[in-house]
């Protein structure tokens, strides 16, 4: 048997991950597909939202939307409540960014292939486990899931989430201070010889 399904074929050697809690259950992403850590901003809740998107919110230009990952995978029981302090890891969905919340964020560890296992059959949500690996970082014991960040979401959820986005754009630009207009060149030159006269 495999020690990893085919989802992951590119795998290198030895992984680097990054470990993460939500809803009591210890998760892993791959380095390469966490962009940045950030801190809970302040979210709009757009009534519009579907049940994962916890809000949205803006970064660097673009609206980000905030992924409830104990929904997504349907780990609500013992889901803390996000605060102040709960963690983001900004990733990239389909060339855009999204945030995933989590409840706290433990650190990295290279993963050998040798320390792989299959996946945990209770975390397959659209096959999103790409296996499992014994938790060094928490202290707590057990396994890691590590999961496929291609695959947290089906076709027709990242579809949904696009035109989510989409509607949370136009609306919060609706908010955006209009910016100053700027007077043209033809316009300055007017003024100046109107001064000048």
């Amino acid at each position: 048997m495999s020690p990893l399904p085919e989802q992951f074929p590119s795998l290198p050697s030895s992984v680097r991950c990054v470990v993460f809690s939500v809803a009591g259950r210890v998760l892993a992403l791959p380095v390469e597909a966490v962009r940045r850590f950030l801190p809970l901003p302040r979210l709009e809740r757009l009534p519009t939202a579907p049940l994962p998107v916890e809000g949205v919110f803006r970064y660097q230009g673009e609206v980000v939307p905030v992924l409830r990952l104990d929904i997504l995978l349907d780990l609500a029981e013992g889901a803390a409540v996000p605060s102040l302090y709960s963690p983001l890891l900004l990733v990239t969905w389909q060339g855009r960014p999204a945030a995933l919340l989590a409840d706290q964020v433990h650190g990295d560890m290279a993963v050998d292939p040798a320390e792989r296992t299959p996946t945990d059959p209770s975390l397959s949500f659209n096959g999103c486990a790409a296996g499992a690996f014994l938790d060094r970082v928490t202290g707590r014991g057990g396994a890691v899931t590590l999961l496929d960040p291609g695959r947290l979401l089906t076709e027709a959820e990242g579809r949904l989430l696009d035109s989510f986005r989409a509607v949370a754009e136009r609306r919060l630009a609706q908010w955006d201070p209009v910016p100053p207009a700027v007077p043209s060149a033809s316009h300055d030159a007017a003024s100046s010889r109107d001064g000048a006269a």
